[in-house]
């Protein structure tokens, strides 16, 4: 996924209301910006973080500048959770996500926790496939942790999840990292243990989990690792 503007170096001063961050340009100018995500950013958003934001001036839109991606330890992460969708929707068409090929069409999720929904190819006998997308961001040491923290939006995910199931369909919770510095990911169980619990229940009834990784430069975003899951 290339990026459609240039992209424009600038600093964190801090992130406030979530989806706001107050951050200086290289010019030394200050400006308020769309934080496109709604999770902890655990280690994205520190004062003086490295940040890029892209220019995207609507008639409607009060603030242009959007947050686009942070540099932590010498690696660029993307933070904009809007690209999730087009990402993996993106990698299924190329064929790098080929777990997923083979569908005929690529469809939003009905469903306010799910994804998107893949199409088989009619008389094809094959189910539908609903997919879940979380993002991946805290690392501990060379290894990501999913999930950061208790939501509750995850627990509705796999009740999403199940019931698909239970409906004949596919279904996929794909772990998406806007990073490429991780060789796996592993179970957060000291983070929200009840929702590894329901999880690892769920994979013995047919859950797919896929964990991908990443690779981010200042041209644009593009899904090119797979990476194991350890429960």
């Amino acid at each position: 996924m290339d990026f459609q503007s240039p992209l424009y170096t600038a600093f964190l001063i801090r992130r406030r209301a979530k989806v706001l961050a107050d951050v200086q340009f290289e010019t030394g100018e200050c400006a308020v910006v769309l934080c496109p995500n709604t999770t902890r950013m655990t280690g994205l958003a520190r004062s003086g973080t490295e940040i890029r934001v892209s220019y995207r001036p609507k008639p409607d839109r009060r603030l242009c500048y959007v947050w686009e991606t942070a540099v932590v330890n010498g690696a660029m992460v993307g933070i904009n959770l809007n690209r999730q969708r087009g990402l993996v929707a993106e990698a299924v068409e190329n064929g790098v996500l080929h777990e997923l090929g083979g569908y005929a069409e690529i469809r939003p999720a009905a469903s306010r926790y799910l994804d998107l929904t893949l199409i088989p190819v009619e008389n094809s006998g094959f189910p539908e496939c609903q997919v879940a997308i979380a993002p991946l961001y805290v690392k501990n040491g060379a290894d990501l942790v999913f999930p950061d923290g208790v939501e509750v939006a995850n627990h509705h995910v796999l009740r999403r999840m199940e019931q698909a199931l239970n409906d004949g369909q596919r279904a996929v919770l794909l772990l998406l990292a806007q990073r490429i510095d991780g060789i796996g990911v592993r179970a957060g169980w000291t983070r929200d243990a009840r929702y590894m619990t329901a999880l690892r229940d769920l994979c013995d009834k047919g859950l797919e989990i896929i964990c991908c990784g990443c690779s981010v430069s200042d041209q644009g975003i593009w899904l090119t690792a797979r990476l194991p899951f350890m429960f």
